[in-house]
C-alpha cells in the first residue's frame, strides 16, 4: 500500500483534505432553525467538535472516508468510478450516519439527512465520501450540543 505521507493528528488528516474545524463550525450553524445564532453557540459547536474528534470511533471513521475518497479519486481500485456521485454508491452515507450516530446517537441520523440533502459550507465543496463523512460530524455535533 503506498503511504499518502499525511500522518499526525485527525487535525493534519483533515487539513490535508481541505477541512479545518472553523469550516465546519460555519457549515453546522448555516443550517440553523429557531434558534439564534450567537458567539456562546460557535463556541459550543467549536468545542463539541473538537471534542468529538478525540472519540477513537470518529476518528477511525473518518481517516476511513478520507483514504476511501483518495482511493476513488484517484482510479486506485480497479472496476469502480465514482466521478459523478452515483446513486447506487451508499457506503458514503453509512459512513456519515455512523459517524453522528457515534456522537449523538440515533437523532442525529435524521440530523445528518439535513445536512447531506443541502451541503452547507465547507461540506458542499467535497467529494463523494467526504462530503457525508463531514455531513455526519457536524450533524452528530449539532444535536449533541442541543441536548442539554
Amino acid at each position: 500500500m503506498r503511504d499518502n505521507n499525511v500522518s499526525g493528528s485527525i487535525y493534519d488528516f483533515m487539513r490535508a483534505a481541505g477541512v479545518e474545524v472553523p469550516q465546519l463550525v460555519e457549515a453546522g450553524l448555516e443550517l440553523l432553525a429557531g434558534v439564534e445564532k450567537t458567539k456562546e453557540l460557535e463556541i459550543k459547536l467549536e468545542s463539541q467538535i473538537r471534542k468529538s474528534l478525540k472519540d477513537i470511533n470518529v476518528i477511525v471513521l473518518i481517516v476511513a472516508g478520507i483514504r476511501v475518497e483518495e482511493d476513488l479519486l484517484h482510479h486506485r481500485i480497479e472496476g469502480v468510478d465514482v466521478d459523478d456521485d452515483p446513486a447506487y454508491l451508499y457506503s458514503d452515507e453509512v459512513l456519515g450516519m455512523a459517524i453522528a450516530n457515534q456522537i449523538a446517537g440515533t437523532k442525529a441520523i435524521f440530523n445528518f439527512k439535513r445536512y447531506d440533502e443541502a451541503k452547507p459550507g465547507i461540506i458542499g465543496t467535497l467529494g463523494p465520501m467526504l462530503d457525508d463523512v463531514f455531513a455526519g460530524l457536524v450533524a452528530g455535533c449539532m444535536s449533541k450540543i442541543f441536548e442539554e
